[in-house]
């Protein structure tokens, strides 16, 4: 389910896509495009709450820790306005906003000026609508104080206010629409999700932020992976409002070069994807001197492979060493792909992926000291032989295909935790390689490739990070990992990804306890999940990605492995058992219960 581009890596593992097709026919989904990660709301409160409007100090300061949210240029002004004559004296900030996550309540002595708030730095949320997360690989909690005037007919006012623009999580998620634009990869085969806070402006307003946005090219943390618009390409100052069904945008020539008929095409793919909730049926393209060229057809959906995936995946799980479907799910009354009947035996866990031509299979057998990963690849419907991947010993963990694309196998990429370090192995049993991952995060312990097949998220040391799979030169390797903070969760055990700007993570709490939640891909917003699953730590964690154009922004399908047992993420734990499995299970061992769950991606 993931890109379609092919480059050599080692002479042995060549890069492609992942899972999704690459020529796969177009499916037609209906008159128009959905919403997107989030529709635009004209209803929602575009501005936060004035310094007026404050009854008592410690709603003053809850409504200043809004007071940044919305337009970044008048930022500034809007907190200012919460200060007195005083406060305002050498009060300078930077542009840019500092998201927080408060870790207690507000601490306030009635006849006290002083209000305290204990909080964790989230990230950095930039004029872009970038949200670039804090730097500190152990952050800690910061106290930031302030002093209230005592009420006046003018209300209360801030005689001192920490000389920075603050912002809680909350507000981020109330006063901001969350968008994902999108950039073509450096291969020009395939559109990589960018995602961004943009204030909730009127719709009309939304497409020329959303221009600018292209214009000035990706997030710092994709810049090496994802291409932006040709140099000197500019956007109007304002995009005009849809009329006829008609969307008009116009760039400059530089956008794409005249006769360039297949730079035009890729432009405009990417223009449908950015803009997509905000087309009503036509967008009209011109470029410099060039003639308006119409696009109304769906056709632009296939440059982005997450738009291929199911609605509903095909499930299994591994059972008395044998891989076995689960009957809920598609095809339950089919053989198990790719694996002969003499190989489905001895298996610990799982990793099952196609494309429009194949299926592969990744498979960690034995247990204990001598574990073994064994892969397999076929056309498909039909079966293949299991083979040794040499090179690696130990430790293993469960296995990813990252990397599956049409009519070679041998172009396939999976990735696999091997003793705390990261491999790389193919689909033929080639030796697998080492994997550089810079700045050393710790042992690593999860991996998790994005439906596009750049995006990774890691678990090392009991921390998420994000990072970015490079295919340049003549190893695989990563960009420096970017730490991720989930709330509320003191260690961090397992992370699949939900959707294209959505991580499903799992871990421990404070008290103990161990949670599931989705977070976005900055770490800033949460989805929950399962907010107490126990005390048993999470083994591993699987998602099937949500369809940007069916679901959304979370994924439908989670499971998870605790001590041996399997479980649904649903609105509780459900434990999967003997009695969900597709089929007759004749003479079950004592004790036997599914574990390992795992989708075919």
């Amino acid at each position: 389910m993931r890109r379609g581009v092919v480059l050599v890596l080692l002479a042995t593992l060549v890069v492609g896509g992942c899972g999704i097709p690459d020529d796969t026919d177009v499916r037609v989904l209906g008159p128009g495009p959905s919403a997107g990660f989030a529709a635009a709301d004209d209803t929602a409160p575009a501005e936060p709450p004035t310094r007026q409007s404050a009854t008592d100090p410690e709603q003053l300061v809850t409504n200043y820790l809004k007071a940044a949210a919305g337009d970044p240029e008048g930022a500034a002004n809007r907190v200012k306005a919460f200060l007195s004559d005083a406060g305002k004296t050498g009060f300078e900030t930077s542009p840019d906003v500092r998201v927080i996550r408060l870790t207690d309540e507000l601490l306030y002595t009635p006849g006290d000026p002083e209000v305290s708030v204990s909080a964790q730095q989230v990230g950095t949320l930039k004029s872009n609508g970038v949200l670039e997360p804090a730097l500190d690989s152990k952050p800690e909690i910061t106290e930031y104080k302030f002093e209230v005037s005592p009420a006046g007919p003018d209300g209360f006012y801030l005689t001192s206010a920490p000389r920075v623009l603050l912002l809680t999580d909350t507000a981020l998620d109330d006063y901001y629409l969350h968008r994902t634009i999108y950039f073509w990869n450096n291969d020009n085969t395939a559109l990589i999700p960018d995602l961004r806070y943009m204030p909730r402006v009127p719709t009309v307003q939304q497409p020329t932020t959303i221009l600018n946005w292209l214009v000035n090219g990706p997030a710092s943390w994709l810049a090496d992976t994802a291409r932006g618009l040709p140099n000197g390409t500019t956007a109007p100052d304002n995009v005009p409002a849809a009329a006829n069904e008609t969307l008009q945008v116009t760039l400059s020539g530089q956008a794409a070069p005249s006769g360039d008929t297949k730079a035009l095409d890729r432009l405009r793919r990417q223009l449908q994807w950015s803009l997509r909730d905000l087309i009503p049926r036509t967008l009209e393209l011109k470029v410099g001197n060039q003639d308006p060229v119409r696009y109304s057809e769906l056709d632009y959906q296939d440059s982005n492979v997450a738009s291929r995936l199911a609605d509903r995946p095909e499930r299994f799980v591994i059972y008395n060493g044998t891989i076995r479907r689960l009957a809920d799910s598609p095809q339950s009354t089919e053989a198990v792909p790719v694996l002969k009947a003499p190989d489905n035996k001895g298996l610990a866990s799982a990793a099952m992926s196609a494309s429009s031509t194949h299926t592969f299979l990744a498979v960690v057998t034995g247990s204990g000291k001598n574990p073994k990963l064994r892969v397999a690849a076929a056309r498909t419907g039909e079966q293949s032989d299991l083979v040794d991947v040499p090179g690696i010993s130990g430790n293993l963990g469960r296995p990813v295909w990252a990397i599956t694309p049409d009519h070679d196998p041998g172009d396939a990429i999976g990735l696999i935790t091997v003793n705390g370090k990261l491999y790389a192995f193919g689909a033929g049993g080639t030796k697998a390689v080492a994997v550089e991952v810079p700045s050393d995060p710790g042992p690593i312990t999860a991996v998790s490739v994005a439906p596009d097949g750049y995006r990774v998220a890691l678990v090392a040391g009991g921390r998420l990070y994000r990072t970015v799979l490079d295919t340049d030169g003549d190893s695989l390797s990563m960009s420096a990992p970017e730490q991720l903070l989930p709330p509320n969760l003191t260690s961090v055990a397992a992370a699949a990804w939900s959707s294209e700007t959505y991580l499903a993570v799992a871990g421990t709490r404070a008290d103990g306890r161990s949670a599931v939640m989705d977070v976005t891909v900055d770490g800033a917003l949460t989805y929950p999940r399962l907010s107490d699953i126990g005390k048993e730590t999470v083994r591993y964690l699987v998602a099937y990605p949500a369809n940007p154009l069916s679901r959304g922004e979370n994924s439908g399908s989670e499971a998870y492995e605790t001590d041996g047992d399997a479980w649904d993420v649903l609105g509780e734990p459900v434990r999967i058992t003997a009695a969900d499995l597709a089929g007759p299970t004749a003479n079950p061992p004592a004790g036997a219960v599914p574990s390992a769950p795992f989708f075919l991606d």
